[in-house]
């Protein structure tokens, strides 16, 4: 069990009491009755509670599944044990500015709360997206049925990268108040990373060296103007829904959803390398992403480097898989050939 596990079970679990679970069903109801697919009739009998559960995926929050009996969609709580915790603040902006602002289907956020009164610490209560993640149903998939799913997220990452403005940073942050530098906002991430990674003492010391050589050169690497894209920037077979009993899909899995969305401005080759390194953006992928955008002549210095990024992250997080470290040699290699 984990630290953060522990405070879960010590500040948030006692609270979870099907009287409380039971208010707060009732508040999202009144509060978007047409968006948890209910009636906006006012004497409507309120839907009972069939049955609530700990969803997989909810390491660092609690996460409660709600399903009623009546057939009602189901809702899901986002519960933070710190008060006024600004990540599920800025969740629900997130997901109200994708639910409102873009095709991609997404929970609907219903209400966030940060009294304590209902739970402690901080709460979001939103539309819970059909299905499972794609990760735990990836192995019992067909190559058909992948490439179907394929299809279908090309597709609605090609909808999605369509939105273009200016200036990087948070979506729902008007123009004028990103950066207007996409380095500025992406290299204190990479920074703090590479901190984390040096005092880990998991990395070796003369790769360490290089990496800090090569760093010199990335503010030029990374120049692609003041036009940004509308990303996720999160996408990986963890974060996408998939679910079989859809219309349209008879019998196939189909992408119901998309999770825990950062959601910024950003440079596109930054979604397209996560998207690679968890093997979602695969050839089939870039031929119909190709086929919608130019690829520029520097995306894949720029996509190393955010790889390079990723895997030391990753290296602090499971030090004992080699995978991590090859990688972000790897990433290192094409970024010393390039520059």
């Amino acid at each position: 069990m984990n630290v953060r596990e522990e405070i879960l079970q010590e500040k948030i679990d006692p609270f979870l009491t099907p009287e409380r679970i039971a208010v707060i069903a009732r508040l999202a109801f009144a509060e978007h009755s047409d968006g948890v697919g209910n009636s906006s009739d006012p004497g409507r009998e309120e839907p009972r509670i069939e049955t609530t559960k700990v969803l997989s995926g909810g390491c660092w929050n609690r996460v409660i599944g709600v399903s009623f009996a009546s057939g009602e969609a189901g809702i899901v709580y986002k519960i933070s044990p710190e008060e006024r915790d600004e990540k599920i603040i800025r969740e629900y902006r997130v997901l109200g500015y994708f639910a409102s602002r873009t095709a991609m289907p997404v929970p609907r956020p219903l209400f966030v709360d940060t009294s304590g009164q209902l739970l402690p610490g901080t709460l979001l209560v939103m539309t819970r997206v059909p299905g499972v993640v794609l990760h735990r149903v990836f192995g019992l998939l067909t190559r058909e049925m992948i490439d179907g799913l394929t299809d279908q997220i090309a597709s609605q990452v090609i909808e999605l990268h369509q939105e273009r403005s200016s200036g990087f940073g948070d979506v729902e942050l008007a123009e004028g108040k990103r950066h207007q530098n996409w380095a500025e906002f992406w290299l204190p991430r990479f920074d703090a990373v590479f901190s984390e990674v040096t005092d880990s003492g998991l990395v070796d010391f003369k790769l360490l060296e290089q990496i800090e050589k090569v760093r010199r050169s990335f503010p030029a690497a990374l120049e692609i103007g003041r036009r940004s894209t509308l990303t996720h920037y999160d996408i990986w077979s963890g974060n996408v829904m998939v679910d079989f009993e859809g219309a349209g899909y008879p019998g196939r899995p189909f992408v119901s959803g998309y999770i825990d969305i950062p959601g910024f401005w950003a440079d596109y080759a930054r979604e397209l390398s996560f998207m690679e390194m968890f093997g979602l953006a695969n050839e089939r992928f870039y031929d119909r992403y190709w086929g919608a955008f130019p690829k520029d002549e520097s995306f894949e210095v720029r996509k190393n480097i955010y790889n390079l990024k990723m895997h030391l992250k990753h290296i602090t997080m499971y030090p004992s898989e080699a995978y991590y470290r090859q990688g972000a040699e790897e990433a290192l290699r094409y970024i010393q050939r390039f520059l």
